[in-house]
């Protein structure tokens, strides 16, 4: 046996290499890229020529269909390859299927050993090359999986909202439809044909801007959404968002390998392994040997290097979870072999069922042989639960460390930790560190808990609220949360051919995550809920295995040991391993002890903040309301929007606006009058006064401003068209006019949104302009100060 990783995977290499040789041509399966690409160095190691090449995502399209066509054409006698090559992509007969590490799904076993033998007729030929013991376990089921056809149960994705929001921008980038027929045609496909439309009504309100007054530019608007003559039509910019930041796939920042005399694509390389590489470092992608050259903010330029033995790169990814199809399988067939461990029919059925030969037979059979005897208890299968106390804490420090070797799966396994760590945040006051694998959860306790204690903090009726309440500030749901805004265009790219680091990204969806938290409805919000609770978990399968544990269908055995037992022991490394790298969980906020009151207080103290230099803020101001040289809207169009973001203008502030149109884009566009449907004039009444500056608002605001500043009837404004026409009010629509947070009134949030778009200026002037009493004004500025949306007090500098 091997010691070492190195000899190890060395030994793998030399038997993998001698059944390649044996074959005209065979595929060889790998669960990562890493491992894929040291396990084709190692094959190609002792060789004259190529014997095998590698075949991943990160590799380039055009080096990946060169591979293609060796292999198909018989200058190949294998590839290395990753998932990439389980679909029908045409890479000629293949005589044997390698599979290095089982995979996470029986579908996915099946999809792979398929690519051999695929004509009719002829027969699949698969060998499983396990990487460890319990892995053979894995092997065992699957292969039983694979000869019986018994795959999981395809769940159809239901009208996913993120990709909803890129379609709709799609559609409208060279067609105007109207919001009815959008919907009913998004209905035709099958995906989107349950799709509410409350649900479509949502995303249209994230597209066209309505959460902006979070003031962030990821929220911008990317359509039009015109009510009056109900038509959309997309934004400019918005075309750029979806060519630079399109596609389902998360963006994960990686850098482009290029060569740095052709700049021809090589492939990608993951930004951490780039942090850590150095100037003339010589490492192995793709059965070719790169020293690097220069590293620039997008891009690796290296050059071939001598043959040698470099490491290959590392991707770091997340793992994938393993379905509960499969894993209660895992825990039958252990089941089983408790009941007959020692007796021949378990080696029979290994050899007859499970298709094991005579090495892995003996290996599996002495691995659980040495678990039972490690724990002194019988086996972790289907219905019994071990719980593994060990004083043996990460990195081998003492500290109290409990392993549960549930074997439910990552996708069971994982919504119960987080549902753990809420219910024993509540019974004790703080969370302990608790990590998820396929085969268990592992605790890092502060003191110890009695094990029927701690499986009566999660109750299978309480799963959810459980999940409600903690699973929003997990990194597992802010990486859901980023990988959603992606692929909504909240996270776009800059410009062409310009990486996005994933560090910043995170840093970006972890802002807007913050902003929006407050928006119970924000769509992009409800799909990572959904994404986490229908795609990732399997909530009714957890929800069943605690019944069972309840009712005592599932029996537990509470065990202690010095060291971890040969199955706790992958568990043991969880912890060291998440803190080597950190994931996108938010940091928690540290003050101090201080409290907010205090903080405020000092913080927003008049005499201690700095003044700003009036021509500072009207530079401001003038840019902020388009009036500065080159700022105006440019269009009939553009100037309805903007219109409409403003809320409402002063009549002056209009005529400014019309004058800057054109300057900067001649007279016929600032002379342009938008049709008269389309905007208002509303006159203030003050007691028994018209005002004659008028104020200019969008038709489709109306209702909501009336709603929130001329409620009482009998303050209720003159309004007319531009035209002068007499205007039918309609009634206000309380959806529109809820902001949608209840911590600020309508009036308070329309004041904060129309304010966001000047300088400091006194309070008189506010009441001057929109014809707000005196007293009612104060009352709303004094909830905006309140809430710390607004600062009062002494702005500009004097002199």
């Amino acid at each position: 046996r091997p010691q070492g990783p190195e000899p190890y995977w060395e030994a793998f290499a030399e038997e993998i290499e001698a059944r390649v040789r044996s074959n005209s041509s065979t595929l060889v399966f790998t669960n990562s890229r890493q491992l894929c690409e040291k396990l084709t160095y190692l094959i190609n190691r002792r060789q004259g020529g190529l014997l095998a090449y590698s075949h991943h995502g990160s590799l380039s399209r055009e080096i990946r269909t060169e591979v293609e066509h060796k292999l198909k054409d018989g200058v190949l006698k294998a590839i290395v390859a990753t998932a990439s090559l389980e679909l029908g992509i045409d890479i000629g007969a293949l005589d044997e299927v390698i599979l290095v590490q089982s995979p996470a799904s029986a579908a996915e076993a099946i999809q792979r050993v398929g690519r051999a033998g695929h004509g009719v007729g002829e027969t699949s030929r698969g060998t499983f090359y396990p990487s460890h013991a319990m892995d053979i376990a894995n092997a065992a089921v699957l292969l039983e999986a694979v000869v019986q056809g018994d795959i999981e149960p395809v769940q159809p994705l239901p009208a996913p909202l993120d990709v909803l929001a890129q379609v709709i921008v799609s559609m409208c980038a060279f067609e105007t439809w109207q919001p009815n027929a959008l919907y009913d045609f998004l209905r035709t496909a099958q995906p989107y044909h349950d799709l509410s439309r409350r649900q479509f009504d949502l995303v249209l309100n994230l597209l066209e801007g309505r959460y902006q007054q979070a003031r962030l530019r990821e929220l911008q608007p990317r359509i039009t959404y015109d009510r009056v003559d109900q038509t959309l039509s997309v934004k400019k910019g918005a075309l750029l968002a979806l060519y630079t930041s399109g596609g389902v796939i998360p963006d994960r920042g990686y850098f482009a390998l290029r060569n740095a005399e052709s700049g021809t694509r090589i492939g990608e390389l993951d930004e951490e392994f780039v942090w850590e590489a150095r100037i003339g470092q010589v490492f192995t992608l793709g059965a070719q040997n790169w020293r690097i050259r220069k590293i620039t903010h997008s891009d690796v330029l290296v050059l071939p290097a001598p043959r040698g033995k470099p490491a290959p790169p590392f991707w770091k990814a997340e793992n994938n979870g393993r379905g509960f199809h499969i894993s209660e399988k895992i825990g039958r067939f252990l089941e089983a072999a408790e009941a007959d461990l020692e007796t021949p029919a378990f080696e029979e059925r290994l050899r007859r069922i499970h298709h094991l030969d005579a090495h892995a037979l003996q290996r599996l059979k002495a691995f659980l042989l040495k678990q039972r005897a490690h724990t002194g208890c019988a086996l972790p299968h289907r219905h019994h639960l071990v719980i593994e106390y060990t004083t043996l804490g990460p990195g081998g420090a003492s500290g109290n460390q409990v392993v549960w070797h549930t074997l439910w799966g990552g996708r069971v396994n994982r919504p119960l930790a987080v549902a753990l760590e809420a219910a024993w945040e509540e019974a004790f006051g703080a969370a302990p560190q608790i990590f998820a694998s396929n085969d268990g959860i592992s605790f890092v306790l502060p003191h110890e808990v009695e094990p029927q204690a701690m499986i009566d903090l999660v109750p299978a009726n309480r799963i959810e609220e459980l999940l409600h309440r903690r699973l929003s500030g997990t990194g597992f749901f802010g990486a859901r949360f980023r990988e959603c805004s992606g692929r909504a265009l909240l996270l776009p790219r800059q410009r062409f051919n310009q990486r996005m680091p994933l560090w910043l990204s995170r840093l970006r969806a972890q802002k807007l995550l913050a902003a929006v938290a407050a928006h119970p409805d924000f769509p992009i919000l409800v799909e990572t809920w959904r994404t986490c609770l229908q795609d990732e978990f399997e909530l009714p399968a957890l929800g069943r295995l605690l019944r069972e544990l309840e009712q005592g269908e599932i029996r537990w055995t509470a065990v202690r040991t010095a060291v971890p037992s040969p199955l706790a022991r992958n568990s043991a490394w969880n912890p060291i391993n998440t803190a080597m790298y950190q994931t996108d969980q938010g940091a928690a906020p540290h003050t101090g002890g201080l409290t907010d009151d205090l903080l405020f207080e000092i913080t927003l103290d008049p005499d201690l903040r700095p003044r700003i230099a009036p021509e500072l803020a009207a530079g401001f101001e003038a840019k902020r309301q388009r009036l500065a040289p080159g700022y105006s809207p440019d269009s009939l169009e553009e100037l309805l929007d903007w219109v409409k973001e403003r809320v409402v203008l002063p009549n002056d502030e209009w005529q400014d606006l019309l004058a800057a149109m054109a300057r900067d884009h001649g007279e016929a566009q600032g002379s342009a009058v938008p049709p008269a449907q389309k905007l208002a004039r509303l006159n203030p009444a003050r007691e028994g006064e018209e005002k004659n500056n008028g104020l200019i608002l969008a038709r489709e605001v109306l209702p909501r401003w009336l709603a929130a500043f001329h409620s009482e009837p009998s303050r209720t404004p003159a309004v007319a068209l531009l035209s002068g026409d007499p205007l039918d009010l309609p009634q206000p629509d309380s959806e529109e006019a809820d902001n949608g947070d209840g911590a600020l009134s309508p009036e308070a949030v329309i004041l904060a949104e129309w304010l966001r778009f000047y300088g400091p200026r006194p309070e008189v002037s506010i009441t001057e302009a929109l014809g707000l009493p005196p007293a009612r004004l104060q009352l709303i500025l004094d909830e905006l100060a309140e809430a710390r949306i607004i600062v009062r007090g002494p702005l500009l500098r004097q002199g």
